[in-house]
């Protein structure tokens, strides 16, 4: 699964038991929640985690910032609606909060389910009027819209706290109401020479403004939406996440969502159906990361908690994954071919009873994808080919690339603007065995190209790989070929994820006119920016490109008659 779920530990699922039994309904990071308990409470709980979580669990340390929290309220008080409540500084672990305070203000309290008016200031005491009344305890966060610039940021407990993380060498440390990357790199520059990751929660409106740059600082994102809706109401908060998640992907950062996912399962063993659509449309809009937070820590039912969500999660992330587009890349002026390409694209050539683009649409058919699902970038010959596909029984779509002679396929693809969808890049000109398809899409990673793993025997036009424990390293047709572990053949996988990262680089290249790009080069860069490319190798399998009229021999005398033999038996698997 690619999906990953954070479980806030409490006093009641710390015991080793609980925390195999979470572990094995879908726990892949334990959360320790540092605004409750002593320092040595959570000293003790970040040991006890060291030395009972089941292996690869990892761990973080959630420090609480200058979030506000009550404090000294020996028993939860009942907040009637209408009726007016006295905030004394004891009652505040920040106790100057009065001086931020002016009639009319808005208080949120326990994430946002309480909600207060300024009446007035009385000396060092903030009377209020309860709009939203509930039961108020201690150690619930405290909100007030606009202030957190006037407090400090890293209030002493965190850095107490941050020394435990880096004492016990965890995983990760959130930062709470990170306003700006000056906060991200202060934390960062503490944990030089560890291995400790930031995560910069985006909380405040603040972080909203300067998530850009935020998201270039830090190692990973939280999107904590309960103190975000007493930032920016309620009604923003779901486009915000939209937001965030869109621009994280385009760069390859890791976004948690936490939050009020399942607080129904508190005191019940099942989910209300909003709940359910909650965390399904999280993952449906990219989120790497999911968190429980009481709903683990003191829920009734932890347990079947994550199992919900990791159920939710799981069948989002089946659907998804069988539901793909398909852009096939035929622009190009089809040189190579005198006069058989003259009045026709060279995806049209016959290789052997069939053309190129029929061969190709037969293997994505046999795949599942049918050709609603398909779209034809074209460009030379362009009224040839919609009249020959449409003659086929064609039902998707063209898009035409009318700067085809000056362009190269990277723009051809921009042109396609398929940025939110599980896509299969085909190059125009090339035949394959249909199990190199097959073994495509069943890979894991969000962006797999098929490789054709040999050695040497390299043309200049081969676009050539270089792998590394199964990872493209380097794709491009500079490489030497003494170098090379393989050749890209024009056959790609990108999930809905890759493809959002993909676009950001697609846009970038055609803003600065960078116009002749080869696909290549751009797999070249996400890799070198860290983004991980798979290899799936086609270990001789046959394939052919089609360049000119020697590969087209090629193709008709050697290559598809073993294409074709595989694909009948294909074939008749699947009409079985």
């Amino acid at each position: 699964m690619r999906t990953r779920f954070i479980c806030t530990i409490g006093p009641k699922t710390i015991d080793k038991d609980w925390l195999d039994r979470l572990h094995a309904a879908g726990m892949n990071i334990a959360r320790v929640n540092g605004a409750h308990g002593s320092l040595d409470d959570v000293r003790a709980m970040v040991t006890r985690l060291k030395r009972d979580l089941p292996a690869g669990v990892e761990i973080l340390l959630d420090l609480p910032g200058n979030k506000i929290r009550t404090d000294n309220i020996a028993e939860p008080i009942l907040l009637e609606a209408g009726s007016e409540f006295v905030i004394k500084p004891d009652n505040l672990t920040y106790r100057p909060l009065y001086k931020s305070l002016k009639k009319g203000d808005q208080i949120s309290a326990a994430d946002g389910s309480i909600k207060l008016e300024v009446l007035g200031i009385e000396g060092e005491n903030v009377r209020t009027k309860v709009q939203v009344g509930g039961y108020l305890a201690t150690r619930k966060g405290v909100n007030v819209k606009g202030i957190h610039g006037e407090i400090p940021f890293d209030f002493e407990r965190d850095i107490d706290l941050l020394n435990i993380a880096i004492e016990a060498e965890i995983d990760y440390v959130g930062l709470s109401f990170v306003r700006s990357i000056e906060h991200v790199r202060r934390i960062q520059s503490q944990l030089v020479g560890t291995d400790i990751k930031v995560v910069a929660k985006v909380e405040t409106a603040e972080a909203v403004r300067q998530v850009d740059k935020i998201l270039k600082g830090a190692a990973m994102i939280m999107i904590d939406r309960g103190d975000l809706e007493a930032e920016i109401g309620k009604e923003h908060v779901p486009l915000t996440q939209k937001m965030v998640l869109r621009k994280a992907a385009e760069i390859g950062v890791p976004v948690i969502i936490a939050s009020q996912f399942l607080t129904s399962m508190l005191t019940k063993p099942l989910p209300f159906m909003a709940e359910v659509s909650d965390i399904a449309n999280a993952v449906l809009d990219g989120a790497n990361v999911l968190m429980l937070s009481e709903e683990t820590a003191i829920g009734d039912y932890p347990e079947e908690c994550i199992a919900t969500m990791a159920r939710v999660a799981g069948t989002v992330e089946e659907s998804v994954a069988r539901d793909y587009e398909v852009v096939i890349l035929a622009a190009g002026p089809s040189t190579g071919f005198g006069s058989l390409t003259k009045n026709k694209h060279k995806c049209m050539l016959d290789v052997g009873g069939t053309t190129i683009i029929n061969h190709q649409m037969d293997n994505f058919r046999l795949a599942g994808i049918p050709s609603e699902k398909v779209t034809i970038v074209t460009g030379h010959n362009t009224r040839q080919i919609e009249a020959y596909m449409n003659e086929e029984v064609f039902r998707g779509q063209f898009v035409y690339n009318p700067w085809y002679q000056t362009t190269n396929m990277a723009v051809s693809l921009w042109l396609a603007q398929k940025r939110d969808a599980n896509l299969i890049i085909c190059y125009g000109d090339i035949i394959f065995d249909p199990t190199i398809l097959e073994d495509l899409i069943a890979m894991e990673g969000d962006v797999v190209l098929a490789v054709d793993n040999r050695s040497g025997d390299y043309d200049a036009e081969d676009e050539k790989v270089k792998l590394r424990k199964g990872l493209v390293k380097h794709c491009s047709k500079e490489i030497p070929d003494d170098e090379a572990d393989g050749e890209f053949i024009g056959l790609a996988k990108i999930s809905r994820r890759g493809a959002r990262r993909l676009w950001h680089e697609l846009g970038r290249l055609v803003r600065h006119e960078e116009k002749m790009t080869f696909l290549s080069d751009v797999f070249e860069q996400m890799a070198a920016d860290g983004y991980q490319i798979r290899a799936c190798k086609l270990d001789g399998r046959p394939w052919n490109d089609n360049d000119n009229l020697a590969d087209l021999g090629e193709s008709r005398e050697k290559v598809y008659p073993r294409i074709r033999d595989n694909r009948n038996r294909v074939d008749t698997k699947v009409t079985r």
